[in-house]
């Protein structure tokens, strides 16, 4: 289905570009570590992303604390695409917020809810479960969560996101099978952002993307704009990953701000 670029742009916001470790990994020395020791402007929190028109957030990372710190807004709506910590390890930081919506599969709900109930107590959070290859309604946007191959278990996931007429699409993270997902690769085909993890440089399978099938599946979805995230330490470095890309796509950055 192909994306709708016209009408107003709107913003999307990538809070953290890194993956389970951040950059710097904790007592090591290889060059994007070193680098982001320095400069801070290497530095990689954990992937996160905000939508502002829907006061939406896609996985709580750990480091959501400092995401929020420096964002500074209401947070309704929480996307969660599966229970590894570094996508879901912030959810009791949201004890800021008194009413809160989570949509992920059921066996992660669970999770969340029991972060929350472990660690807040008593909330006015709903949990709404959704099934995998089914369309959801919910007014101000709809929403699809498709799965993927990651280890360990089957219930991760992306989302298909449609909001005020744009269609934004997160793979979270899934191994190069997604590649051979024709029906997918036919439904997202001219989104108007695809959101790709781009984890190492090679891919691991049943796991996560490598650069080169990471641009390959890019310029299968051909979409208006895709930004590559979930960038390991032990990935190239920030220039090299963007000649790699080229016009492919972009390599994220914490806190980079799109228009779409």
């Amino acid at each position: 289905m192909e994306g709708n670029s016209g009408g107003k742009k709107m913003r999307v916001i990538l809070l953290g570009s890194g993956s389970y470790s951040g950059t710097p990994k904790a007592l090591c020395e290889c060059e994007n570590c070193s680098r982001a020791r320095r400069f801070p402007q290497y530095r990689r929190t954990r992937f996160s992303m905000y939508i502002p028109q829907i006061n939406a957030l896609i996985d709580p990372s750990p480091d959501l604390y400092y995401h929020m710190s420096y964002l500074n807004e209401r947070i309704e709506n929480v996307f969660i695409t599966h229970p590894h910590f570094d996508h879901i390890g912030g959810l009791p930081e949201l004890q800021v917020f008194k009413k809160v919506r989570f949509y992920s599969h059921k066996k992660i709900l669970d999770l969340a809810k029991h972060l929350q109930e472990t660690f807040l107590g008593i909330r006015e959070w709903e949990y709404v479960s959704l099934e995998f290859n089914r369309w959801y309604d919910f007014g101000k946007f709809k929403v699809k969560q498709f799965p993927v191959v990651h280890q360990p278990g089957d219930v991760a996931g992306g989302f298909i996101l449609e909001v005020k007429g744009k269609r934004i699409v997160i793979t979270g993270d899934t191994g190069p099978e997604i590649l051979r997902n024709h029906e997918l690769l036919e439904e997202i085909r001219g989104a108007d952002l695809l959101v790709s993890e781009m984890t190492h440089k090679y891919s691991i399978p049943k796991t996560h993307l490598g650069v080169e099938d990471a641009i390959k599946f890019a310029q299968k979805v051909e979409a208006n704009k895709t930004l590559f995230v979930h960038i390991s330490h032990s990935n190239y470095t920030q220039e090299e990953l963007e000649e790699k890309v080229g016009e492919n796509g972009m390599v994220g950055r914490d806190f980079m701000v799109l228009r779409i």
